[in-house]
């Protein structure tokens, strides 16, 4: 076994654990994917200690999960992660970032063919879009290179998936 796949196998512990919180159904549990997916505190996956958070890890390890459960809802609690993290990416340009390789990986997946799920792509774009949008002004003020890196990530959005990015 490979360290990467020792690293998602570890992963999916952490995801079973998220899951279950958000499988409970309290108020707050839909956003339990938000910390796994942004590497927030103790959700952090590393391949080593400041390597920094390894979102394929992570969405791999989705992807087990809903393998070996495929009526679990691993699928939901991945999609309204998605869309938790596109709530809260209004301020900083790292946390887009983020946003835009975990949709770019799981469209990688899906487009390989070792995706478990697919994602309903339109309507994470739409979301995303009007995200963009609304904080075009917050982000060239968090990072003073964004039109330059923007454009970068409008381009692999067009030329890869065939998505319309802003």
């Amino acid at each position: 076994m490979t360290q990467y796949e020792e690293l998602v196998e570890d992963t999916e512990e952490l995801v079973r654990i998220i899951h279950k919180k958000y499988m409970t159904g309290e108020k707050g549990c839909n956003v339990a994917y938000l910390p796994m997916l942004s590497g927030i505190g103790p959700c952090k996956v590393e391949m080593r200690p400041g390597a920094g958070h390894n979102y394929y890890a992570v969405v791999d390890a989705i992807h087990n999960c809903y393998k070996n459960d495929p009526d679990g809802g691993y699928d939901r609690g991945f999609a309204d992660g998605i869309e938790a993290l596109t709530r809260v990416s209004s301020a900083k340009v790292a946390s887009l970032a983020n946003l835009f390789n975990i949709i770019f990986y799981q469209l990688d997946k899906e487009k390989e063919g070792t995706a478990e799920f697919n994602v309903d792509i339109d309507e994470i774009m739409a979301r995303v879009n009007k995200l963009i949008e609304d904080n075009k002004e917050v982000y060239r003020q968090d990072y003073a290179s964004f039109d330059h890196w923007y454009e970068r990530c409008q381009k692999i959005a067009r030329e890869k998936y065939g998505l319309e990015l802003g």
